[in-house]
Protein backbone atom coordinates (compact mmCIF):
# COMPACT_ATOMS: atom_id res chain seq x y z
CA UNK A 1 0.00 0.00 0.00
CA UNK A 2 2.69 2.80 0.88
CA UNK A 3 0.61 5.56 2.25
CA UNK A 4 -1.11 6.55 5.42
CA UNK A 5 -3.87 9.51 5.50
CA UNK A 6 -4.11 11.39 7.78
CA UNK A 7 -8.06 12.64 8.86
CA UNK A 8 -9.67 14.98 11.55
CA UNK A 9 -12.96 14.80 12.46
CA UNK A 10 -15.08 17.37 13.69
CA UNK A 11 -18.74 16.13 14.64
CA UNK A 12 -21.77 17.73 16.81
CA UNK A 13 -23.41 14.66 17.07
CA UNK A 14 -21.76 11.26 19.31
CA UNK A 15 -23.61 9.04 16.80
CA UNK A 16 -22.39 10.66 14.17
CA UNK A 17 -18.62 10.43 14.99
CA UNK A 18 -18.72 6.65 16.14
CA UNK A 19 -20.12 5.81 13.17
CA UNK A 20 -17.39 7.59 11.21
CA UNK A 21 -15.06 5.97 13.43
CA UNK A 22 -16.04 2.68 12.64
CA UNK A 23 -15.56 3.28 8.78
CA UNK A 24 -12.28 4.65 9.63
CA UNK A 25 -11.02 1.58 12.17
CA UNK A 26 -11.87 -0.70 8.99
CA UNK A 27 -9.45 0.84 6.53
CA UNK A 28 -5.47 0.42 6.43
CA UNK A 29 -3.89 3.06 5.59
CA UNK A 30 -6.40 5.80 7.55
CA UNK A 31 -5.58 7.07 10.91
CA UNK A 32 -7.72 9.69 13.05
CA UNK A 33 -6.28 12.77 14.30
CA UNK A 34 -8.37 13.99 17.76
CA UNK A 35 -7.34 17.42 17.87
CA UNK A 36 -9.05 20.93 19.50
CA UNK A 37 -7.55 22.83 17.13
CA UNK A 38 -6.95 22.73 13.26
CA UNK A 39 -4.16 20.29 12.58
CA UNK A 40 -2.34 19.86 9.18
CA UNK A 41 -3.64 16.84 7.46
CA UNK A 42 -4.98 14.83 4.49
CA UNK A 43 -8.52 14.96 4.73
CA UNK A 44 -10.86 16.92 7.22
CA UNK A 45 -15.04 15.50 8.03
CA UNK A 46 -16.78 18.36 8.96
CA UNK A 47 -20.16 18.63 10.64
CA UNK A 48 -22.07 21.24 10.00
CA UNK A 49 -24.99 22.12 12.51
CA UNK A 50 -27.99 24.40 12.48
CA UNK A 51 -25.80 27.47 12.19
CA UNK A 52 -25.12 27.68 8.44
CA UNK A 53 -23.68 30.70 8.55
CA UNK A 54 -21.09 29.85 11.46
CA UNK A 55 -20.40 26.40 9.20
CA UNK A 56 -19.97 28.07 6.14
CA UNK A 57 -17.20 30.06 7.94
CA UNK A 58 -15.20 27.12 9.71
CA UNK A 59 -15.17 25.74 5.64
CA UNK A 60 -13.71 29.30 4.55
CA UNK A 61 -11.19 28.97 7.32
CA UNK A 62 -10.40 25.47 6.91
CA UNK A 63 -10.37 25.90 3.12
CA UNK A 64 -8.06 28.23 2.86
CA UNK A 65 -5.81 27.38 5.90
CA UNK A 66 -3.00 25.54 3.23
CA UNK A 67 -2.93 22.38 6.24
CA UNK A 68 -6.10 20.64 4.61
CA UNK A 69 -5.62 18.35 1.75
CA UNK A 70 -9.56 17.46 1.19
CA UNK A 71 -12.98 18.39 3.06
CA UNK A 72 -15.56 16.28 3.47
CA UNK A 73 -18.84 17.39 4.66
CA UNK A 74 -21.69 16.11 6.69
CA UNK A 75 -24.84 18.35 7.06
CA UNK A 76 -28.67 17.67 7.28
CA UNK A 77 -29.47 20.56 5.04
CA UNK A 78 -31.14 19.95 1.63
CA UNK A 79 -31.59 23.51 0.35
CA UNK A 80 -29.88 23.57 -3.06
CA UNK A 81 -28.45 26.53 -2.27
CA UNK A 82 -27.08 26.03 1.01
CA UNK A 83 -25.11 22.89 -1.09
CA UNK A 84 -23.94 25.53 -3.49
CA UNK A 85 -22.39 27.34 -1.07
CA UNK A 86 -20.93 24.38 1.19
CA UNK A 87 -18.93 23.30 -1.95
CA UNK A 88 -18.12 27.41 -2.64
CA UNK A 89 -16.47 27.44 0.98
CA UNK A 90 -14.77 24.87 0.20
CA UNK A 91 -16.48 21.25 0.50
CA UNK A 92 -14.88 18.74 -1.48
CA UNK A 93 -17.30 16.27 -0.93
CA UNK A 94 -20.68 16.22 0.71
CA UNK A 95 -23.31 13.75 2.52
CA UNK A 96 -26.49 14.24 3.54
CA UNK A 97 -26.96 12.90 6.91
CA UNK A 98 -28.22 10.20 7.53
CA UNK A 99 -25.44 8.85 5.56
CA UNK A 100 -24.35 5.78 4.33
CA UNK A 101 -21.24 4.24 6.04
CA UNK A 102 -20.83 2.30 2.76
CA UNK A 103 -20.21 5.61 0.73
CA UNK A 104 -17.94 7.43 3.18
CA UNK A 105 -16.10 4.16 2.74
CA UNK A 106 -16.30 4.27 -1.12
CA UNK A 107 -14.80 8.04 -0.84
CA UNK A 108 -12.01 7.36 1.62
CA UNK A 109 -11.07 4.99 -0.78
CA UNK A 110 -10.75 7.11 -3.77
CA UNK A 111 -8.90 9.43 -1.49
CA UNK A 112 -5.91 6.54 -0.88
CA UNK A 113 -5.88 6.35 -4.63
CA UNK A 114 -5.58 10.23 -5.13
CA UNK A 115 -3.16 10.34 -2.57
CA UNK A 116 -0.54 7.63 -3.13
CA UNK A 117 2.52 9.54 -2.04
CA UNK A 118 4.55 10.25 -5.51
CA UNK A 119 7.85 8.23 -5.39
CA UNK A 120 10.94 8.87 -7.36
CA UNK A 121 12.57 5.67 -9.93
CA UNK A 122 14.08 4.13 -6.79
CA UNK A 123 11.12 4.08 -4.69
CA UNK A 124 12.06 7.39 -2.01
CA UNK A 125 9.26 9.52 -1.27
CA UNK A 126 9.80 12.74 -2.44
CA UNK A 127 9.98 16.55 -1.26
CA UNK A 128 10.40 18.90 -3.06
CA UNK A 129 13.23 22.15 -2.76
CA UNK A 130 11.73 25.35 -2.17
CA UNK A 131 13.74 28.33 -3.45
CA UNK A 132 12.42 32.00 -2.89
CA UNK A 133 14.41 34.71 -5.14
CA UNK A 134 13.32 37.52 -3.75
CA UNK A 135 15.06 41.26 -5.15
CA UNK A 136 16.46 43.98 -2.76
CA UNK A 137 14.20 46.22 -5.15
CA UNK A 138 13.09 46.73 -8.37
CA UNK A 139 15.11 46.10 -11.48
CA UNK A 140 18.08 44.08 -9.93
CA UNK A 141 17.51 41.10 -12.46
CA UNK A 142 15.37 38.93 -10.03
CA UNK A 143 13.88 37.54 -13.02
CA UNK A 144 16.48 36.88 -14.94
CA UNK A 145 18.33 34.93 -12.09
CA UNK A 146 15.04 32.81 -11.33
CA UNK A 147 14.87 31.88 -15.17
CA UNK A 148 18.30 30.76 -15.81
CA UNK A 149 19.02 29.55 -12.97
CA UNK A 150 15.55 26.89 -13.24
CA UNK A 151 17.33 26.48 -16.73
CA UNK A 152 20.51 25.45 -15.06
CA UNK A 153 19.04 23.04 -12.80
CA UNK A 154 17.04 21.31 -15.83
CA UNK A 155 19.72 21.29 -17.58
CA UNK A 156 22.75 19.56 -15.38
CA UNK A 157 20.26 16.60 -14.11
CA UNK A 158 17.50 15.65 -16.52
CA UNK A 159 16.06 13.21 -13.94
CA UNK A 160 14.79 15.90 -11.80
CA UNK A 161 11.51 18.29 -12.30
CA UNK A 162 11.61 21.47 -12.28
CA UNK A 163 8.70 24.38 -11.69
CA UNK A 164 9.64 27.96 -12.44
CA UNK A 165 6.32 30.27 -10.36
CA UNK A 166 5.69 33.75 -10.60
CA UNK A 167 4.85 35.28 -7.97
CA UNK A 168 4.60 39.18 -8.14
CA UNK A 169 1.28 38.82 -7.83
CA UNK A 170 0.06 40.12 -11.44
CA UNK A 171 1.09 40.83 -14.74
CA UNK A 172 4.70 39.05 -14.26
CA UNK A 173 7.12 39.03 -17.45
CA UNK A 174 7.89 34.94 -17.31
CA UNK A 175 5.76 34.57 -20.72
CA UNK A 176 7.36 37.94 -22.52
CA UNK A 177 10.86 36.93 -21.47
CA UNK A 178 10.60 33.10 -22.78
CA UNK A 179 8.28 34.05 -25.40
CA UNK A 180 5.45 31.93 -24.44
CA UNK A 181 1.70 31.76 -23.44
CA UNK A 182 1.34 29.35 -20.48
CA UNK A 183 -2.03 27.99 -19.66
CA UNK A 184 -2.89 27.83 -16.35
CA UNK A 185 -1.45 30.41 -14.32
CA UNK A 186 -1.49 30.05 -10.69
CA UNK A 187 -4.70 32.21 -10.43
CA UNK A 188 -6.48 29.28 -12.28
CA UNK A 189 -4.73 26.69 -10.15
CA UNK A 190 -5.85 28.82 -6.94
CA UNK A 191 -9.63 28.24 -8.28
CA UNK A 192 -9.55 24.78 -8.25
CA UNK A 193 -7.29 23.86 -5.93
CA UNK A 194 -9.88 21.56 -3.75
CA UNK A 195 -9.75 19.75 -7.51
CA UNK A 196 -6.35 19.21 -8.31
CA UNK A 197 -3.41 17.11 -6.53
CA UNK A 198 0.14 16.35 -6.61
CA UNK A 199 -0.13 13.16 -8.81
CA UNK A 200 -1.68 14.80 -11.74
CA UNK A 201 -0.58 18.20 -11.33
CA UNK A 202 2.79 18.24 -13.74
CA UNK A 203 0.09 17.18 -16.31
CA UNK A 204 -1.40 20.41 -16.71
CA UNK A 205 1.81 22.86 -16.47
CA UNK A 206 3.31 24.14 -18.96
CA UNK A 207 6.82 22.81 -20.28
CA UNK A 208 9.57 25.29 -21.78
CA UNK A 209 12.27 24.37 -24.26
CA UNK A 210 14.60 24.51 -21.74
CA UNK A 211 13.12 21.44 -19.19
CA UNK A 212 11.48 23.05 -16.46
CA UNK A 213 8.05 23.87 -15.71
CA UNK A 214 6.68 27.08 -16.01
CA UNK A 215 3.56 28.60 -13.79
CA UNK A 216 2.86 32.09 -14.47
CA UNK A 217 1.11 34.76 -12.61
CA UNK A 218 -2.55 35.62 -13.90
CA UNK A 219 -3.34 38.58 -15.84
CA UNK A 220 -6.31 39.29 -13.01
CA UNK A 221 -7.84 37.73 -10.26
CA UNK A 222 -11.38 37.61 -10.95
CA UNK A 223 -12.29 38.00 -7.80
CA UNK A 224 -10.73 35.18 -6.42
CA UNK A 225 -9.45 36.22 -2.85
CA UNK A 226 -5.43 35.82 -2.54
CA UNK A 227 -4.44 35.46 0.88
CA UNK A 228 -1.05 33.74 2.50
CA UNK A 229 -3.22 30.76 3.40
CA UNK A 230 -4.20 29.72 -0.36
CA UNK A 231 -0.64 30.76 -1.67
CA UNK A 232 0.54 28.38 1.19
CA UNK A 233 -1.73 25.41 0.08
CA UNK A 234 -1.06 25.90 -3.49
CA UNK A 235 2.74 26.30 -3.04
CA UNK A 236 2.26 22.98 -0.56
CA UNK A 237 0.84 21.05 -3.56
CA UNK A 238 3.30 22.30 -6.02
CA UNK A 239 6.48 21.44 -3.32
CA UNK A 240 5.29 17.72 -3.50
CA UNK A 241 4.49 17.10 -7.02
CA UNK A 242 8.20 18.46 -8.00
CA UNK A 243 11.91 18.19 -7.18
CA UNK A 244 12.52 22.08 -7.38
CA UNK A 245 10.54 24.65 -7.15
CA UNK A 246 11.98 27.87 -7.72
CA UNK A 247 9.81 31.38 -6.92
CA UNK A 248 10.35 34.77 -8.54
CA UNK A 249 9.00 37.04 -5.62
CA UNK A 250 10.03 40.48 -7.27
CA UNK A 251 10.73 42.96 -4.69
CA UNK A 252 7.49 42.22 -2.20
CA UNK A 253 7.68 42.03 0.91
CA UNK A 254 4.31 41.49 2.57
CA UNK A 255 1.91 38.96 3.88
CA UNK A 256 2.46 37.22 0.89
CA UNK A 257 6.10 37.28 0.61
CA UNK A 258 6.31 36.56 4.49
CA UNK A 259 4.15 33.11 4.02
CA UNK A 260 6.70 32.10 1.08
CA UNK A 261 9.64 32.77 2.70
CA UNK A 262 8.68 31.12 6.13
CA UNK A 263 7.82 28.14 3.47
CA UNK A 264 11.13 28.31 1.25
CA UNK A 265 14.28 26.17 2.04
CA UNK A 266 16.45 28.85 0.85
CA UNK A 267 15.85 32.60 0.16
CA UNK A 268 18.25 34.11 -2.84
CA UNK A 269 18.42 38.18 -1.91
CA UNK A 270 18.85 39.42 -5.43
CA UNK A 271 20.81 43.45 -4.99
CA UNK A 272 23.34 45.11 -7.31
CA UNK A 273 26.22 46.50 -5.84
CA UNK A 274 25.29 50.30 -5.62
CA UNK A 275 24.45 52.16 -2.44
CA UNK A 276 20.63 52.51 -2.63
CA UNK A 277 20.50 48.34 -3.14
CA UNK A 278 22.87 47.98 -0.31
CA UNK A 279 20.61 49.92 1.76
CA UNK A 280 17.36 48.35 1.17
CA UNK A 281 19.25 44.60 1.69
CA UNK A 282 20.31 46.04 4.81
CA UNK A 283 16.33 47.23 5.41
CA UNK A 284 15.28 43.66 4.38
CA UNK A 285 17.43 41.78 7.34
CA UNK A 286 14.77 43.28 10.16
CA UNK A 287 11.52 41.95 8.23
CA UNK A 288 12.72 38.48 7.91
CA UNK A 289 13.61 38.77 11.45
CA UNK A 290 10.57 40.00 12.69
CA UNK A 291 8.93 36.30 11.22
CA UNK A 292 11.16 34.44 12.73
CA UNK A 293 14.84 34.50 14.12
CA UNK A 294 15.41 31.50 12.44
CA UNK A 295 14.30 32.92 9.33
CA UNK A 296 17.66 34.38 8.46
CA UNK A 297 19.47 31.07 8.55
CA UNK A 298 17.80 31.04 4.89
CA UNK A 299 18.81 34.05 3.45
CA UNK A 300 21.79 34.01 0.79
CA UNK A 301 22.95 37.09 -0.99
CA UNK A 302 23.02 36.79 -4.56
CA UNK A 303 24.88 39.62 -6.29
CA UNK A 304 23.92 40.03 -9.57
CA UNK A 305 25.48 42.23 -12.75
CA UNK A 306 28.65 41.90 -10.64
CA UNK A 307 31.81 43.72 -12.50
CA UNK A 308 35.20 43.34 -10.78
CA UNK A 309 35.77 47.26 -11.43
CA UNK A 310 32.50 48.15 -9.48
CA UNK A 311 33.19 50.67 -7.26
CA UNK A 312 31.95 49.01 -4.80
CA UNK A 313 33.90 45.25 -3.94
CA UNK A 314 32.25 42.54 -2.45
CA UNK A 315 34.10 42.86 0.14
CA UNK A 316 33.09 46.27 1.11
CA UNK A 317 29.33 45.42 0.64
CA UNK A 318 30.08 42.50 3.13
CA UNK A 319 31.68 45.20 5.43
CA UNK A 320 28.59 47.41 4.88
CA UNK A 321 26.31 44.36 5.41
CA UNK A 322 27.87 42.88 7.96
CA UNK A 323 26.95 39.02 6.11
CA UNK A 324 28.86 36.66 3.43
CA UNK A 325 27.61 37.41 0.02
CA UNK A 326 26.91 33.93 -0.75
CA UNK A 327 27.13 34.45 -4.89
CA UNK A 328 27.65 36.83 -7.50
CA UNK A 329 26.60 36.52 -11.34
CA UNK A 330 28.47 38.61 -13.65
CA UNK A 331 27.19 41.19 -15.66
CA UNK A 332 26.40 40.21 -19.58
CA UNK A 333 23.76 42.05 -20.39
CA UNK A 334 24.51 41.40 -24.42
CA UNK A 335 23.74 37.62 -23.53
CA UNK A 336 21.08 38.00 -21.35
CA UNK A 337 19.52 40.35 -23.84
CA UNK A 338 20.35 38.12 -26.64
CA UNK A 339 18.66 34.88 -24.29
CA UNK A 340 15.18 36.99 -23.90
CA UNK A 341 15.05 38.05 -27.23
CA UNK A 342 14.75 34.78 -28.43
CA UNK A 343 12.91 33.62 -25.26
CA UNK A 344 14.96 31.10 -24.19
CA UNK A 345 17.92 30.77 -21.13
CA UNK A 346 21.21 31.25 -21.35
CA UNK A 347 23.61 28.18 -22.21
CA UNK A 348 26.89 27.65 -23.52
CA UNK A 349 29.74 26.97 -20.43
CA UNK A 350 32.39 29.20 -22.28
CA UNK A 351 30.64 32.22 -21.17
CA UNK A 352 31.82 33.34 -17.41
CA UNK A 353 27.78 33.81 -16.55
CA UNK A 354 26.78 30.76 -17.78
CA UNK A 355 29.32 29.22 -15.61
CA UNK A 356 27.56 31.03 -12.35
CA UNK A 357 24.62 29.68 -12.98
CA UNK A 358 25.57 26.32 -13.71
CA UNK A 359 27.88 26.05 -10.48
CA UNK A 360 24.89 27.66 -8.26
CA UNK A 361 22.75 24.97 -9.78
CA UNK A 362 25.46 22.32 -8.99
CA UNK A 363 25.57 23.31 -5.42
CA UNK A 364 21.97 23.25 -5.02
CA UNK A 365 21.82 19.23 -6.51
CA UNK A 366 24.82 18.18 -4.70
CA UNK A 367 22.40 18.55 -1.18
CA UNK A 368 19.24 17.52 -2.94
CA UNK A 369 20.80 14.26 -4.18
CA UNK A 370 21.25 13.37 -1.12
CA UNK A 371 18.61 15.42 1.20
CA UNK A 372 16.80 13.12 3.88
CA UNK A 373 17.99 10.00 2.72
CA UNK A 374 20.64 8.10 4.65
CA UNK A 375 20.99 4.87 1.96
CA UNK A 376 21.29 6.36 -0.99
CA UNK A 377 21.79 4.06 -4.02
CA UNK A 378 25.03 4.41 -5.59
CA UNK A 379 23.66 6.03 -8.72
CA UNK A 380 22.14 9.02 -6.75
CA UNK A 381 25.85 9.33 -4.99
CA UNK A 382 27.76 9.29 -7.61
CA UNK A 383 25.67 12.08 -8.64
CA UNK A 384 26.06 13.99 -5.57
CA UNK A 385 29.86 13.74 -6.51
CA UNK A 386 29.60 14.81 -9.94
CA UNK A 387 27.74 18.06 -9.08
CA UNK A 388 30.17 18.75 -6.43
CA UNK A 389 33.31 18.08 -8.28
CA UNK A 390 31.66 20.66 -10.98
CA UNK A 391 30.42 22.80 -7.51
CA UNK A 392 34.40 22.99 -6.36
CA UNK A 393 35.70 24.45 -9.58
CA UNK A 394 34.10 27.74 -7.90
CA UNK A 395 36.59 30.60 -8.93
CA UNK A 396 36.22 31.62 -4.77
CA UNK A 397 35.62 29.90 -2.05
CA UNK A 398 32.50 29.71 -0.11
CA UNK A 399 31.48 30.54 3.38
CA UNK A 400 28.67 29.82 5.37
CA UNK A 401 26.18 32.45 5.71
Amino acid sequence: MGWEISIQVRIIAPETNEAIEQVISSLEGFSLNRSEFLEPGDLLIFEMGENIREGLHFLHTASGSGRIGEIFLITPHLDPEVLIQARRAGADKIFVHPFKKEELRDALLQIGERQTPILSPRGKQKGGMMIYILGCKGGVGTTTVALNLAGSLAQLDKSRSVLLTDMTVLYGDLPVLLNINPSPNWGQVIKNISRINANHLKGILSGHPSGFYVLPSPSGLEGEELNPEVVGKMLSLMQKALDFLLIDGGKSTGEISARISEMADMVLLVTNLNHPCIENVKRLFPFFRKLRPSQEEKIRIVVNRYQKNSPISLEDAEKELGKHIFWNIPNDYSSVMEAAKQGKTLKGGGKEICRAFQKLAALLLTNASTQGDKNQPESRLSDKNRFAKLALSLPYKLKPS
